[in-house]
């Protein structure tokens, strides 16, 4: 909850100076001119204009001189195909000046806009080449695009073809030599037997 106070406490909008403090007019650092957002720094900051959309960038100016606030911040754009337009911060719509450890301001333009030069008024006396910066951009970024929905191909039906089955008679017994053995040694005894008996009905005839 403290660190959560102390990051709104943070981008909180700074006091407007009183009607009797100085200021000075100076110039954006030139080294960082002409840009697009997308050329530039990127950090999409909640506390200094969000980001990213889909069709806006955010552009945000930082001034160095901590003793020093921005009164105002005039920034000039180039349109593709379309002029210029100059917007000033903070009467534009979506734009801010708040300090965060230094004063800064920030605006939100349509996206591809170039900046061309920018000037702000600042507190405090003329000083000899004191100048602000831009610090950061948040481009825009692309609206996500829904993927192509392929219709799923139904696969070819026929009707079954019935696989021929071949018919198998149960098996009862297995078939071998080794099966036969005792079937021919009872069979031998038989006949042996039944000899012995006619040959004996015989002698009993012969001597009665």
């Amino acid at each position: 909850m403290l660190l959560g106070a102390a990051g709104t406490a943070q981008a909180q909008p700074q006091p407007s100076p009183s009607p009797d403090q100085s200021t000075t007019t100076i110039s954006i650092n030139p080294g960082n001119v002409p840009t697009t957002a997308a050329e530039f720094t990127q950090n999409c900051d909640p506390n200094l204009g969000g980001g990213p959309y889909p069709d806006r960038d955010v552009w945000v100016f930082n001034l160095p001189d901590q003793t020093r606030d921005f009164v105002s911040v005039t920034a000039t754009f180039s349109i593709p195909g379309d002029g210029t337009a100059t917007v000033t911060i903070p009467e534009a719509e979506d734009s801010a000046i708040v300090r965060i450890g230094t004063s800064k301001a920030w605006v939100i333009v349509p996206e591809g806009w170039t900046l061309v030069t920018a000037t702000a008024v600042v507190t405090g006396e003329p000083e000899p080449g004191l100048q602000f910066v831009l610090t950061q951009t948040c481009a825009a970024s692309p609206s996500p695009t829904a993927s192509p929905t392929v219709s799923p191909t139904a696969s070819p039906t026929g009707s079954p073809t019935a696989s021929p089955t071949k018919s198998q008679l149960p098996i009862t017994g297995t078939s071998g030599p080794g099966s036969l053995l005792p079937l021919t040694v009872l069979g031998a005894t038989a006949i042996a037997l039944g000899g012995f008996f006619l040959i004996a009905h015989r002698r009993r005839g012969a001597t009665g």
